[in-house]
């Protein structure tokens, strides 16, 4: 692993090139190395204590009816068991 330090000494030297130089392509390439030593400075993995993971509350169980436990409503007026009534 790379400490930081030496990412940020590298990234000075860059930054000091970079200001010293007058070819634009010569300070294009020194800004690279510092965005891809900045990359290499993020992408450590960095030593994090565990988080607590929530608890998940169960929802309390509803009791449900299927149809086959139903009955069928009983209105006056109607025919019988059929579907179609209304």
């Amino acid at each position: 692993m790379i400490s930081y330090d030496q990412l940020f000494s590298e990234m000075s030297r860059q930054l000091s090139a970079a200001q010293r130089s007058a070819d634009p392509h010569k300070m294009r390439e020194a800004l690279a190395a510092i965005r891809s030593l900045c990359e290499v400075g993020l992408g450590q993995e960095v030593e994090t204590p565990p988080q607590k993971v929530p608890q998940m509350i169960a929802p309390p169980k509803m009791q449900s009816l299927t149809s086959l436990e139903s009955r069928p409503l009983q209105e006056e007026g109607a025919n019988g068991d059929s579907i179609f009534d209304f």
